[in-house]
């Protein structure tokens, strides 16, 4: 002891007399920590063969996880979520026109948009819109097939220039 204000002297404490509370505040916020996780964590249904679990870092238990989902199902509801699916769907429907509806027919047909479920075509004139018009039943079934279901509820015709393709080649 020093001899000023009845206090210990420091350069004569040992290291654990120094550092014993400041370790102790230390170890008390990680019990607290700890007791915190297991709460949250904690499941009192034994896991099931359906159930995924993998190992806890945090202590010696298991942890439950989702169930694994396809990729493609994930990166759907991605695309969803962020509002980009309907965008997908309609570059897919003008990449694929000539699938959906045959050569002849995509020189004198474009898609314009994809919006709210409605699918506007441009015909380059009112014959083609007709000839699209009678096949709007067979037309709606290839964009189901190639978009998938419901991605397309109305499919209206238009008449106009084309823009997007290349005019036709005479013969």
């Amino acid at each position: 002891m020093s001899r000023d204000k009845g206090r210990p002297d420091p350069r004569r404490a040992g290291a654990s007399d120094r550092d014993y509370y400041l370790y102790a505040r230390k170890r008390a916020a990680q019990a607290r920590a700890r007791a915190r996780l297991e709460r949250r964590e904690f499941d009192p249904a034994p896991p099931s063969d359906e159930d995924w679990t993998v190992p806890d870092e945090d202590n010696d238990g298991l942890h439950r996880i989702r169930r694994p989902t396809p990729v493609g199902d994930s990166l759907g509801d991605f695309l969803d979520r962020r509002g980009w699916g309907e965008r997908l769907r309609a570059a897919t429907a003008w990449n694929r026109w000539p699938d959906m509806v045959g050569a002849d027919l995509a020189a004198r047909c474009e898609p314009v948009r994809l919006a709210g479920g409605t699918l506007v075509v441009r015909a380059e004139s009112q014959v083609w819109a007709t000839q699209l018009r009678y096949m709007l039943p067979q037309l709606r079934a290839r964009v189901e097939e190639v978009l998938g279901p419901g991605s397309v509820r109305d499919i209206r015709v238009v008449v106009g220039t084309l823009e997007g393709r290349t005019e036709p080649e005479s013969e």
